[in-house]
């Protein structure tokens, strides 16, 4: 009786003791830690989209979009002769509204207003300039939007990658030094789209200063620079 109760206890005491030191097995094991690196690189503009449009007003809607057809017509032919072609001029909205007299609480219909908007992109950014004096000498009397974009080639697609990930791989070493471990192998990886982002133009061209401006001079436009961005989301092992 007294051999198997000690033998109860061993057995009950060595238990303990595994499950202890698995404990402190379980909490030596070295964590993770999970980090998003940035790369950035400056990249010359591709292209730009111009946005432009046609707007007409008449007291007959025939007639207001007659003369807006027109105008449009000679603004596409326009674009054409500095080099934009065709295939790179979209339209991108057509309105016909009404308009109206509100006198004494009544309404009255006055005219017709017609709009015709189209998409215009350029590839010879140093003719953009040029497209938009084509545009306002057409009877362009909108110039609502002018943005660059760029395609990134896949040697910098590449470049950024690399960098992202150099770049993730250096925080998560300064964050492993200071709490006292090093940085073990990769666990998980992951690269976000490569974006772009340029510096911001202002949306809309006061018609008001188009109207007042000599026009008889060129329009200067800088192409400056954009913005190519990628991250890598990235989880090391801790050693």
């Amino acid at each position: 009786m007294k051999h198997s109760f000690l033998l109860k206890a061993f057995t009950i005491g060595a238990f303990m003791a595994s499950a202890t030191i698995g404990s402190m097995a379980a909490d030596m094991t070295p964590g993770e830690i999970s980090v998003t690196g940035q790369a950035v690189r400056q990249v010359a503009p591709s292209y730009a989209l111009l946005n432009l449009g046609v707007s007409n007003k008449n007291t007959s809607v025939q007639a207001a979009k007659a003369q807006n057809d027109a105008v449009m017509s000679k603004l596409i032919s326009s674009l054409q002769h500095v080099g934009v072609s065709r295939n790179n001029i979209q339209t991108s909205n057509i309105t016909i509204n009404p308009n109206y007299d509100y006198i004494d609480g009544n309404s009255k219909l006055n005219g017709y207003n017609v709009n015709n908007t189209v998409v215009v992109r350029v590839y010879d950014t140093s003719s953009i300039g040029k497209a938009i004096d084509a545009a306002i000498a057409s009877g362009a009397s909108d110039i609502n939007s002018l943005t660059f974009q760029t395609d990134v080639s896949q040697e910098v697609e590449d470049q950024l990658s690399t960098s992202a990930i150099s770049d993730a791989r250096h925080q998560a070493e300064v964050i492993a030094r200071a709490l006292g471990h090093t940085v073990g192998p990769v666990k998980s990886i992951s690269l976000g789209t490569t974006r772009t982002h340029t510096m911001e133009v202002n949306p809309r061209y006061a018609m008001l200063a188009v109207k007042s401006a000599d026009i008889s001079t060129s329009t200067p436009v800088e192409n400056g620079d954009m913005s190519a961005n990628k991250t890598a989301s990235v989880v090391f092992y801790l050693q």
